[in-house]
């Protein structure tokens, strides 16, 4: 019995090891897209580590730095560990160093942003306020805890990031929450909160309830984000806390997600280990394209993705080399497509380049989305010519083929993007097409089948009766 055991046991684990090996590690990853059956598809390089920036001279260096901001050619960071904040070239040269704000020494601030004036926003986080500097850091304004009935006394204003729309409208993250203040410092409440439906007990309760009452009932409705941004279409694109879809978002005015709901991110497992680990995005950058690049804090992947939610590429990783990270906590991209990532952990910012790939695929979503579908069909072949079997190539030229009506071609392009959806509806117009075009030739054959086999079962017919009354006649003959 005990043998009988130990052999199931040796089974039981060879199954597990084997299965081990044969699952995605992202500790091994380089630049990928996952097809529908989860298998890793390895691409060309999309993106190049071309630099570090980690010695900042007479600055020092940067301490458990939180967040990173592009404006104009500079970077600002939230140099949280050393309670300041600092404005620098791209290649890591410092320009000024905040410090204070309002006559007070910032303390861990954990946000930055700049607005198109040059005015450096700070998420001084343990201060519990906002504080606005001019360009050369002179102070400009102090936003503290706004008076709101839904902001109780319990609710500090510990805000960790921050950015400000054209509008002057104010939004805030303070722990999961998005909150959204105007230019008097007036809570407006918060921002992107799910459609949670309609409930008589939450209507009553805001009708007749208690103060307290009415505040916990604010207090569920909020949804939990992680990070999020504005972009230059003025949409506000933020990466929720949890979830296994829809994870991100784009907001518009009046809060409402225009991103499509579906999981982003990929469910891998990490070296050696049985269990797998869930995307967990850490912050979110979007281009003035709207392709968007977002962080994930558990495998330090960087996930990019287009305007429909289609996935361009996925690199990175956990290491320490260049190229991957320890402990990333914020990204950003400027005009030319880099990407600029800040690593908490190992206090650098790595630098990314696009390549000629990338940039190809960039192109042509820009041009598909922008209606020139010719100029976009000749980047995609290009970009086929580098990669034949990437897959949105494939899916956006048997798109383009659908709509010219070359649903012959489009099948096979669709079946190369493993799109069923795609494959199936060019299927069936390239039928209904074969049968229009050749309708009156197929008639013709029916008809002319149907004659052929009627005139066919009438000389059967005339040989078998011919062949029975020969055999009954020689029976006949015989009696």
């Amino acid at each position: 019995m005990k043998k009988k055991m130990k052999n199931i046991l040796i089974i039981t684990l060879a199954l597990v090891m084997s299965l081990m090996m044969c699952m995605p590690a992202f500790a091994e990853t380089t630049n990928f897209i996952m097809d529908t059956d989860g298998e890793m598809l390895p691409i060309p390089e999309t993106y190049t580590a071309e630099y570090s920036i980690k010695n900042l001279g007479d600055a020092g260096s940067l301490s458990k730095a939180e967040d990173i901001f592009y404006k104009d050619g500079y970077l600002y960071v939230a140099d949280t560990g050393n309670n300041r904040v600092l404005k620098m070239t791209t290649d890591g040269k410092v320009e000024l160093e905040v410090t204070t704000g309002g006559g007070v020494d910032l303390s861990g601030p954990k946000g930055v942003f700049v607005n198109d004036d040059g005015e450096i926003w700070i998420a001084d986080t343990g201060n519990l306020r906002i504080v606005v500097v001019d360009k050369n850091g002179k102070d400009v304004n102090v936003f503290e805890k706004p008076e709101s009935e839904v902001l109780g006394p319990d609710v500090t204003f510990d805000i960790e990031k921050i950015v400000v729309n054209n509008m002057g409208y104010i939004y805030a993250l303070k722990g999961a929450n998005m909150m959204r203040m105007n230019s008097k410092n007036e809570f407006l409440g918060y921002m992107g909160s799910m459609n949670v439906g309609f409930s008589l007990t939450r209507f009553l309760i805001r009708t007749f309830g208690t103060k307290a009452q009415q505040q916990s009932t604010e207090k569920l409705e909020p949804t939990a984000y992680n990070n999020f941004c504005i972009g230059a279409d003025g949409n506000i694109y933020g990466v929720l806390a949890s979830g296994t879809s829809g994870q991100i978002r784009r907001l518009n005015s009046v809060g409402e997600n225009t991103y499509p709901e579906q999981a982003y991110g990929f469910m891998l497992y990490e070296q050696g280990s049985m269990y797998p680990t869930e995307p967990t995005f850490r912050d979110i950058t979007v281009d003035n394209q709207g392709i968007i690049t977002v962080l994930d804090r558990n495998t330090c992947l960087l996930y990019q993705y287009d305007t429909e939610g289609n996935l361009l590429t996925t690199f990175g990783g956990k290491g320490s080399r260049m190229g991957m990270f320890d402990v990333p906590t914020s990204l950003v991209v400027d005009e030319k497509g880099y990407l600029y990532v800040l690593d908490n952990n190992a206090n650098n910012i790595q630098v990314f380049a696009p390549t000629s790939f990338i940039d190809l695929v960039h192109q042509a979503i820009i041009l598909q989305s922008g209606g020139h579908y010719e100029e976009a069909k000749e980047y995609w072949e290009q970009v086929l010519d580098i990669d034949s079997n990437y897959a949105l190539a494939n899916k956006s030229i048997g798109k383009l083929l659908y709509k010219e009506g070359d649903y012959k071609t489009s099948m096979e392009h669709y079946r190369q993007a493993d799109d069923k959806a795609g494959y199936s509806n060019s299927f069936s117009e390239n039928r209904h097409e074969f049968m229009r075009e050749y309708f009156f030739i197929i008639i013709v054959v029916i008809v002319a089948i149907i004659v052929i086999l009627g005139k066919l079962f009438v000389t059967i017919k005339r040989h078998a009766d011919k062949w029975s009354f020969n055999i009954e006649m020689r029976g006949d003959m015989d009696r």
